[in-house]
């Protein structure tokens, strides 16, 4: 609870100094504010199960390519508004969820929600509130939107970083977080603290050992004498844990999937991930929506 008060003080004061919404989810994109602090509109557009469905997942899309590229990620809701999402990490880089900000229109940008609109089933423009909710909306220059996306960042980086509680519970633990192992020295522990930052990035044995001060050669045999495996495959298996859980829950491409935790070609992609779960992705997939 103390946690998420912090967080809420954080929105709070940036929503007063920028005029933006600011909502908490989790890392599968799943409301952890409540729903009355969305925008109105967003409230409507989240009545219809499916279009809430499709919200969540544009919330952890915008939340995996924040993680991966190592910046505030602006993006296109389903709905087409603008969004932008921010990661929520402890000093000690656990990832509690991220905060979604905007929720807004762009200057000169109507074709974006009207396609949206013509896409539905049920005609949400019929909706009585849903006009005056959707004229109310805030426009942003992209130039404002974006600097505002860097106030957010600064701010979660800055201070929320310094104040979360690590020992609270997360919101939800990230499957691909590196499992914790007794080692007593502090250039694995660094090192292991490094992989999980920067999972959803390509990451390198030279790489990390230079960010840990030792040679390779060296660093090579300490981290599998530390850990038990030997780095590739460490990483790969942090990696393969998380697109699991991202095939199994969610519909988003496996291209994207791939891309997202740092793979440049699908092809090896897949072929990591038969080789740690005897199935390709597609096939995992399916096998996990029959299961469910």
């Amino acid at each position: 609870m103390e946690n998420k008060q912090q967080i809420e003080k954080v929105m709070e004061m940036f929503s007063s100094a920028t005029g933006l919404t600011a909502v908490y989810v989790d890392i599968d994109g799943k409301e952890i504010s409540d729903d009355d602090q969305f925008p109105p509109v967003c409230q409507i557009i989240r009545q219809v199960p499916h279009l809430r469905k499709h919200c969540q997942t544009c919330a952890k899309f915008g939340g995996f390519e924040t993680m991966k590229n190592g910046q505030p990620c602006m993006y296109r809701c389903h709905a087409g508004l603008a969004d932008f999402a921010v990661p929520v990490k402890s000093r000690e880089n656990t990832l509690y969820g991220f905060i979604i900000g905007g929720q807004v229109r762009l200057e000169d940008d109507e074709t974006q929600v009207k396609d949206f609109l013509q896409q539905q089933p049920l005609d949400l423009s019929s909706h009585r509130d849903f006009a005056a909710a959707y004229s109310k909306l805030p426009v942003f220059s992209l130039e404002k939107l974006s600097a505002s996306a860097e106030v957010l960042g600064t701010l979660s980086e800055y201070y929320l970083s310094s104040v979360l509680n690590e020992e609270a519970k997360p919101a939800k633990e990230s499957t691909a977080q590196v499992k914790k192992h007794a080692s007593s020295k502090k250039e694995i522990k660094q090192a292991l603290q490094y992989i999980q930052k920067h999972i959803h990035q390509p990451v390198t044995l030279e790489e990390v050992a230079g960010h840990v001060y030792l040679g390779p050669y060296y660093f090579t045999k300490l981290f599998k004498k530390e850990t038990g495996e030997t780095f590739v495959s460490f990483v790969n298996r942090q990696k393969m844990n998380l697109a699991k859980d991202m095939l199994a829950n969610d519909d988003l491409p496996v291209s994207y999937i791939a891309h997202s935790l740092g793979f440049r070609e699908i092809s090896y992609f897949s072929k990591v991930f038969k080789r740690y779960y005897q199935t390709t992705p597609t096939s995992y997939r399916a096998m996990s929506r029959k299961k469910g």
